[in-house]
């Protein structure tokens, strides 16, 4: 069987893919090839090039192309349910999610509400640059204003198309470091309403490009923000991750409703040496039960508690063995 090369275009790349056995015969086979070639992991749909028409159409069968035809490669969005509950306010406790399989506990993610109250004792100050507090996803995303050259420039030069990106990932990232597909939609579907010089010619929806372009734009925010030491998404950091799950998008931990994976930084002047003492110092107080001294190494032990929960993911019986007052009444009544 003859060779045979494909002409592909996915987002911003245009590359050549060689078929030593030529062009599959069953359109999996195919999809399998393209994806192992482009190291894509979503799910895609293949559009090819008609002749007749001189635009893309949604392949259906291999021999719908040939040796040098061109093909474009579209990723396909999964359907995410995003669940509000009717009121946001919670009081001090614990949500105790337990991943369990038939013998063993597998994982387990505690989220360790701890505000402070009127009372000096339980009030704990935070560092300057902590983490920035997460607002709701809007119902409509509002569209920063962009710098002046880019206003005024639109598409005509190479750094304004950059410009807009950067923009738009600060914005998101007041609302989330890991937007899902439909909310990056949101986002390429406001900025098209409101720069429509900004349409995607190529695309029948007008957005396609934009929101690939955001979504790639907001993995390389989170690798710069990394760099910055940002907890959120320093814990998805390879070398943050156990031994056994040290691949790429594997258990990432996403901040969702209620902040289940909140990672804060550490109080000012203290780090995870100091704070390990004042956990020690914990389990001894837990014992003479004074309950004010115990609260307020609560509320000082919260960064500690909180990155060993969510980097280590730790089993309910050695989360009650380190954090024994997590368990008490105080703790966990609603």
């Amino acid at each position: 069987m003859n060779s045979a090369a494909l002409r592909v275009m996915f987002d911003h790349r245009v590359e050549k893919i060689t078929l030593p056995s030529g062009i599959p015969e069953s359109l999996e086979e195919l999809h399998s090839t393209v994806k192992q070639a482009l190291n894509i992991t979503d799910d895609i749909s293949l559009q090819y090039m008609d002749s007749d028409f001189e635009g893309f159409f949604t392949l259906q069968s291999t021999t719908q192309i040939q040796h040098k035809s061109t093909i474009k490669v579209v990723t396909v969005a999964p359907i995410v349910l995003t669940l509000f509950p009717p009121n946001d306010s919670f009081t001090d406790g614990d949500i105790t999610e337990q991943c369990l399989d038939t013998t063993t506990f597998t994982c387990t993610t505690i989220h360790d509400f701890s505000y402070t109250t009127g009372s000096s004792a339980s009030t704990v100050i935070l560092s300057p640059n902590n983490s920035p507090e997460r607002k709701p996803w809007p119902k409509e995303f509002i569209i920063p204003h962009f710098s002046v050259e880019t206003e005024m420039m639109g598409l005509t030069t190479p750094n304004v198309k950059s410009d807009i990106l950067e923009k738009l990932a600060q914005s998101i990232f007041t609302y989330t470091a890991y937007p899902s597909s439909l909310q990056i939609l949101s986002v390429a579907e406001a900025l098209i309403k409101a720069h429509p010089c900004l349409t995607d010619r190529g695309s029948f929806s007008g957005v396609y490009a934009w929101q690939t372009s955001i979504k790639y734009k907001m993995a390389n925010f989170r690798t710069k923000l990394r760099g910055l030491g940002i907890p959120e998404v320093m814990c998805n950091a390879l070398k943050h991750k156990n031994p056994d799950d040290r691949k790429s998008a594997k258990n990432v931990k996403k901040p969702r409703k209620a902040e289940v994976n909140y990672l804060p930084f550490y109080p000012v002047g203290e780090d995870e040496t100091t704070l390990e003492k004042e956990r020690e110092e914990l389990v001894s107080e837990l014992k003479k039960k004074n309950n004010e001294k115990i609260k307020e190494n609560m509320n000082k032990t919260f960064a500690h508690r909180r990155h060993e929960i969510i980097n280590q993911c730790p089993s309910v019986q050695d989360i009650k063995q380190r954090w024994p007052a997590l368990f008490q009444p105080s703790q966990v009544s609603w």
